[in-house]
């Protein structure tokens, strides 16, 4: 990843493994004897750092948890919301012990996560779908920046970022329907920068990522914008600004 300023702020390590938590990522829980893999995981992250999933009633997973628990790995691949030739951006794996959660309690956190997000999937509690917590032990996050161990306390403390559903429209839009704003991009970008097409790879409160896909291989860079972002609005506000087209609309 290049960074366009070495001083500029971006998520911590930390934050980006909240945030691959509140995209609709694939994961797959793995047990000693089971494994299952989910398109598209129904996962949440509560205020004491335990994190939610939705699985199949009558899984063998869930059987293998019982009443005393179990020890499992969730994977989560953070896969690009556009169609790149390598479209994983990041992997998060954590350990941690897995119990099912009784229906009323399960009933009452998926009602508290609804208060905040909207999120329909949870509609499928208790239509084909069990949920389970499970307490982290060990989280590890892996991305253009290397690995990273991760504390619970850590990664309890952080939060995703507030746009984590919302970039995955808006990046296709600005793929499909704005390619001059991604060219303009990089012809506007402060520092020279290797040659490809330029694909919308991210964007979070403190910049928009972008993935130059060259016949000597892929090169992502981080633009940041001038301050944190606190609306849809505000970004495309920044991204006109960055790309010299302030009429244009994005």
């Amino acid at each position: 990843m290049v960074l366009l300023s070495p001083h500029s702020l971006a998520p911590s390590p930390a934050e980006r493994a909240r945030s691959v938590l509140s995209r609709p990522n694939p994961a797959t829980v793995t047990t000693a004897h089971v494994s299952l893999h989910l398109t598209g995981a129904v996962c949440h992250t509560t205020a004491e750092g335990e994190v939610t999933l939705l699985l199949p009633d009558q899984h063998r997973v869930l059987a293998e948890i019982g009443e005393g628990g179990l020890e499992a790995t969730v994977e989560f691949t953070d896969t690009a919301p556009v169609d790149l030739r390598d479209p994983t951006r990041s992997l998060l794996w954590i350990i941690g012990d897995l119990r099912i959660a009784p229906p009323a309690q399960a009933r009452g956190r998926a009602l508290a996560v609804l208060a905040e997000d909207p999120d329909e999937r949870l509609l499928d509690l208790g239509h084909g779908r069990t949920m389970v917590v499970m307490d982290p032990h060990l989280i590890v996050h892996s991305d253009y920046e290397g690995c990273h161990l991760l504390h619970p306390e850590e990664f309890t403390e952080a939060a995703a970022d507030p746009f984590g559903r919302w970039e995955g429209p808006w990046l296709r839009h600005l793929e499909d329907d704005h390619p001059d704003v991604l060219r303009a991009l990089v012809a506007h970008c402060p520092a020279p920068l290797p040659q490809g097409r330029p694909r919308p790879l991210g964007v979070d409160r403190h910049g928009l990522c972008l993935r130059l896909e060259g016949p000597d291989g892929d090169h992502d860079v981080r633009i940041p914008f001038r301050r944190l972002v606190r609306t849809p609005h505000d970004i495309a506000h920044e991204v006109r600004e960055m790309a010299g087209l302030d009429r244009h609309r994005c």
